[in-house]
C-alpha cells in the first residue's frame, strides 16, 4: 500500500526541526527506517506528490513528530501545524533571543557536533547538572572554611583576639549551609551584613563563580567570560562567548563580517570550504560581507560613520582638563 507525502511538506517539518536530510534518516528507526537518498528522492520529486511505502511515510511522520496525513498536504498555517505537533507531546518554547547567543548555539554545533535542536531539548539536563555541581563545589568550600575555623579556635591562649575572626568565619559557614540545603543557587538568601562586609551581587555570585571556576578547570579554552559588561540574564548568569578565537580568526575582527554571522545572514555551514584557511581571509571577509543585504548595509556603514563622527568631535582631553578646574578656569 502506498502514501502520498508532499515534498514542500516533508521539507517544511524537517526546516521546522533544523534537521538535515541525514538527520532525518538518521531519527528514522527500526523497519520504519527511511534512507538518505528516498528522502532526497522524495524533497526533490517535481511532481504534486510522492508515492512512497506506507512504512516510509510512518517512519517519517513519527521521526517529525507530525501525523502521516499531515506530510500528505501541503504546509499549513501555524495554529494547525502547532495543534499537530502537540497530539504528539511537543510543547513550543517561545523566546526572543540576543544575537550572540543565537550565534553560541550554532558555535556549539561547530565545535561540538551538537545539533541546535539537540542542545535545546538537553538545556534542562545541562543546568540541572551544572547547578548539582555547583552545590557540590560549595559543599566542599564550607567543609574547609569550617575545618580552618576550628583549628584557629583549638590554638587558644593570649589575649584570644583572633577568635572573633574564627567566630566569623563558623557563622558564615552555617550560612552558606543553609544556602545550599535551600538550593539557592545565586547567593540571594545571606543576611544583610554580608553587604556590609562588601559583597557586591552585580559583580559575583557563588553560581558564576562555580561556572567560571569549571571551566577553568576543564580547560575549556572554547569558552570566554566578559567580567566588564554585566549578567548575561537579570538572576546573575555570567556574560560569555563561545568560539571567540574561531570566529575572530574566521571574519579577522571585521565588524562587518562578524555582524553578518550575528544578524543570521551567514551561517558557518554555508561558507564555502575553498574560501577556508588563512591564505583566503580577505576572499572568505569579502563573501561573507556580501551576504548582508545591500539596503542593510548601507544603513549600518551610514549609523557607524554617523556615530564616529560624533565621537571625533570630542575633545576627550579637553573635557577631563575642564572638569578639574574650578569656575575661574583655573585647576582646583
Amino acid at each position: 500500500m502506498t502514501t502520498k507525502i508532499h515534498p514542500a511538506a516533508l521539507k517544511y517539518y524537517r526546516d521546522e526541526k533544523r534537521w538535515t536530510q541525514e538527520q532525518l534518516a538518521d531519527a528514522t528507526k527500526g523497519k520504519n527506517r527511511v534512507s538518505l537518498p528516498t528522502i532526497k528522492r522524495i524533497e526533490s520529486t517535481k511532481s504534486a506528490f510522492y508515492r512512497a511505502e506506507g512504512r516510509t511515510a510512518e517512519g517519517l511522520a513519527k521521526a517529525l513528530g507530525v501525523t502521516a496525513d499531515a506530510l500528505s498536504k501541503p504546509p499549513t498555517n501555524e495554529a494547525e501545524r502547532e495543534a499537530s505537533l502537540r497530539k504528539f507531546g511537543y510543547r513550543p518554547l517561545r523566546a526572543m533571543l540576543d544575537a550572540e547567543t543565537a550565534l553560541a548555539f550554532n558555535m556549539v554545533q561547530h565545535i561540538y557536533g551538537i545539533p541546535v535542536h539537540s542542545q535545546i531539548v538537553m538545556a534542562p539536563l545541562f543546568a540541572a547538572l551544572l547547578a548539582e555541581g555547583s552545590l557540590a563545589w560549595r559543599r566542599e568550600r564550607v567543609a574547609e572554611i569550617e575545618e580552618a575555623a576550628a583549628r584557629l579556635m583549638a590554638l587558644g591562649g593570649g589575649h584570644f583576639a583572633f577568635a572573633n575572626s574564627a567566630y566569623r568565619a563558623e557563622d558564615g559557614a552555617h550560612q552558606e549551609r543553609q544556602c545550599i540545603q535551600n538550593r539557592d543557587l545565586f547567593g540571594k538568601e545571606i543576611a544583610d551584613d554580608v553587604y556590609d562586609l562588601g559583597y557586591d551581587p552585580s559583580q559575583n555570585n557563588p553560581f558564576a563563580d562555580f561556572i567560571r571556576h569549571f571551566a577553568a578547570q576543564v580547560g575549556a579554552k572554547t569558552i570566554s567570560f566578559d567580567r566588564d559588561s554585566g549578567w548575561k540574564t537579570s538572576e546573575g548568569m555570567p556574560e560569555y562567548r563561545i568560539g571567540a578565537e574561531f570566529i575572530s580568526d574566521l571574519t579577522g575582527d571585521d565588524p562587518d563580517a562578524e555582524y553578518a554571522l550575528l544578524r543570521g545572514h551567514v551561517r558557518l555551514k554555508d561558507i564555502p570550504a575553498n574560501l577556508l584557511g588563512d591564505e583566503h581571509a580577505d576572499e572568505r571577509i569579502a563573501w561573507i560581507v556580501g551576504r548582508i543585504p545591500s539596503e542593510e548595509l548601507e544603513k549600518r556603514k551610514a549609523e557607524m560613520a554617523e556615530l564616529l563622527a560624533f565621537v571625533g568631535d570630542l575633545d576627550v582631553e579637553t573635557s577631563t582638563d575642564a572638569s578639574d578646574k574650578g569656575e575661574d578656569g583655573h585647576h582646583a
